[in-house]
């Protein structure tokens, strides 16, 4: 018996707030002077990697949800070329035999939604700025996975930019952890997790 899509959304922003209180036990440790900087920066990194690494099995799981009736979209648009009775027939077929494919950089989910979907919804109805913030979710991931020359030039060019902010906040880590805004008070970890949630729910509704 088909699901909502949006359960999928749920499922990824339900992760999102368990992992979320990691981080302000942290802040609460650095305000409190018992670890330093080096410290809470490591953990940032690692919430951050573990919550773009949700995103994409959201992206995986509702591909597959679509495709084999688990879930049901709430619009009459989305549908697919090819249905599946099986999960992991569906999973085998998509994923080309490989236990497992990159669903970002997005294009990569758009060409395989042109392929298995007609028009490729709902995973090409997008909006230029959605498909921005994912970029930048994948400029930051790659600069603290990778560490490669490339990845932190495309960091320095496309995600600070030019950006105000001082030179201590101008690595991944420091920068997710800088202000995004005042009142409320916001990291910018903190708002790109929920532009994240935000587009997985736009997915499951469009």
């Amino acid at each position: 018996m088909s699901t909502v899509a949006f359960i999928c959304a749920a499922k990824l922003i339900s992760h999102i707030n368990y992992i979320e209180p990691t981080r302000t036990k942290m802040e609460t440790l650095m305000y409190n002077g018992e670890i330093v900087r080096r410290d809470i920066e490591q953990i940032y990194k690692g919430l951050y990697l573990e919550a773009v690494c949700c995103f994409e099995h959201f992206l995986e799981d509702l591909f597959i949800g679509l495709l084999t009736g688990r879930f049901k979209h709430p619009s009459p648009s989305v549908v697919p070329r090819v249905t599946f009775k099986s999960s992991k027939v569906a999973r085998d077929i998509v994923l080309g035999g490989h236990n497992y494919v990159d669903w970002l950089p997005y294009n990569h989910t758009k060409q395989r939604a042109n392929a298995f979907f007609r028009n490729g919804l709902p995973f090409t109805l997008l909006e230029p700025r959605d498909k921005q913030i994912i970029e930048q979710i994948c400029h930051i991931r790659n600069a603290i996975a990778h560490q490669s020359n490339h990845a932190k030039k495309q960091f320095d060019d496309k995600v600070i930019g030019d950006i105000p902010i001082p030179p201590r906040d101008r690595t991944p880590a420091a920068f997710l952890r800088s202000k995004f805004r005042i009142a409320p008070v916001q990291s910018r970890y903190e708002n790109l997790i929920i532009e994240m949630a935000g587009i997985a729910i736009k997915l499951c509704r469009l």
